[in-house]
């Protein structure tokens, strides 16, 4: 009887030491979708000790147990099932994926509205930062940001967004969000272009265009030169010919490192840094404001790993170690966020601008589709959008690919909001991939993170030595 009962007792602490099989899936997030491509990929984690089954087939479990596994779609309804099996105990999952053909969408956007000929449409920007694309759409590259109290004219409407009645190297559209409801007025309020002033400082160089209100604007770069357009700001040409819009082509000695353009109320302000003075090749960061930026934060996560790390706290780590190895050279080190705390896109630029930064960094690890493939998709890539961050993108890049023996998936240039900015010099790091296992690995590895930080901190010495000469 007393052997019995310690048996008894015996099997039960066995029992409760015993964990059944768990599956955590981080991607796909619905267990029902609807997809086009031709395969789907699953990222998650299992109990250690399990063994792991998609569709009956055994799956490869990589360090702590995560999976990412690519199954391949027939068209129509594909049920996929998840098997985790440990100390005979078992946990399926069943996903139901919906492979449709590709069908081209169907324009939702309504035919493109013509004003009547003669009418004049007025309108004012009414937020800050207010974005002008080239196409009716939120995917369309961004031509300039606009501040408040800007006066527009627009000559029709697509979907939600107003095309600007301006001539130019592209068009213009606004969302009709950024500007309060237009109206018909008799005639149009030309700017009148009052006074221009050149000056300077320490710092900067600048040009200073006096107007009666302000008016939508564009740049274009060359080597040296910086083309400008005022968009409806009446002059007249040597002759004394009205022409519609102001420009002004700057011309320097050297090459246009940063630059940036703003309105002081209805004044146009234009800004050239200066060359850094006295750079010493041995300690060329001595001084440099350099603005560090660790993507995402707070609620917003970033792409996350198949143990569910977070891409925002990767980022951190590896901001936290370039701001040490800047420092230690005698930079001059700003940052966006020191702590898992959330801060908006526009005021990380706001950072940076305000406290003079002449280089923006600003540090994120890629994210994948559904439809592609973690273990063909992986590397290293820089972004960037104006031409004077060009070069520092293309060292980066090759840096990184170099001493952290990557692939190089090179350079791009992308019309983000932390690479839009010509001052400071902006570029984005794309470190590697949260998706593909082996890199993965490698961001969670603190020595890797290091060795990120010092390729980026070699990377903008080479820069700033390069531009001085």
């Amino acid at each position: 009887m007393i052997k019995k009962f310690i048996l008894t007792i015996f099997s039960i602490i066995i029992s409760t030491n015993i964990v059944n099989a768990k599956i955590d899936v981080v991607y796909p997030t619905s267990k029902e979708l609807k997809v086009t491509s031709s395969s789907v990929y699953f990222s998650g984690n299992t109990d250690y000790g399990s063994k792991f089954y998609i569709n009956d087939e055994a799956v490869k479990l990589w360090n702590n147990n995560f999976f990412v596994h690519v199954v391949p779609l027939n068209f129509g309804e594909n049920k996929i099932k998840l098997t985790s099996v440990k100390n005979g105990k078992k946990e399926e999952l069943i996903y139901t994926i919906d492979r449709n053909k590709y069908v081209k969408r169907q324009q939702s956007v309504p035919l493109y509205e013509q004003k009547n000929q003669g009418d004049v449409i007025y309108t004012k920007v009414i937020k800050t930062n207010a974005t002008v694309r080239e196409n009716p759409t939120k995917f369309s590259n961004r031509v300039v940001d606009l501040p408040l109290n800007v006066i527009l004219y627009l000559e029709g409407k697509k979907g939600e967004y107003y095309k600007i009645e301006e001539k130019g190297p592209t068009q213009y559209w606004i969302h009709e969000s950024n500007i309060k409801e237009p109206v018909k007025i008799s005639n149009k309020i030309k700017a009148k272009f009052l006074n221009q002033k050149f000056y300077s400082d320490d710092k900067y160089e600048y040009c200073k265009i006096y107007l009666s209100h302000p008016v939508l604007f564009q740049t274009k770069q060359n080597e040296n030169t910086i083309e400008l357009t005022l968009f409806g700001v009446e002059t007249k040409d040597a002759e004394g010919n009205v022409l519609p819009n102001y420009k002004y082509k700057f011309v320097f000695n050297d090459s246009v490192i940063a630059y940036d353009c703003y309105y002081e109320d209805n004044n146009f302000i234009f800004r050239k840094t200066k060359l850094p003075l006295n750079v010493d090749v041995n300690y060329p960061l001595k001084d440099i404001k350099i603005f560090v930026d660790a993507g995402h934060g707070g609620s917003e996560k970033g792409a996350v790993g198949p143990t569910r790390v977070n891409e925002k706290d990767i980022n951190l780590s590896i901001v936290n170690y370039l701001v040490q190895y800047l420092k230690s050279a005698g930079a001059d080190v700003i940052t966006s966020r020191t702590d898992d705390c959330k801060v908006g896109l526009y005021d990380r630029v706001d950072i940076a601008k305000k406290n003079d930064a002449l280089i923006s960094i600003s540090i994120h690890n890629n994210s994948l589709a559904l439809g592609r493939n973690p273990y063909l998709n992986n590397g290293t890539e820089v972004h960037y959008y104006n031409k004077n961050a060009k070069l520092l993108a293309e060292i980066i890049n090759k840096n990184l690919a170099l001493d952290l023996n990557l692939k190089d998936n090179g350079i791009h240039k992308s019309s983000f909001v932390m690479t839009r900015q010509s001052l400071p010099i902006s570029v984005l790091v794309e470190v590697a991939y949260m998706i593909n296992p082996e890199e993965y690995i490698l961001l969670q590895n603190p020595q890797f993170q290091k060795n990120v930080a010092k390729s980026i901190k070699k990377s903008i010495e080479k820069y700033i030595i390069m531009i001085k000469k």
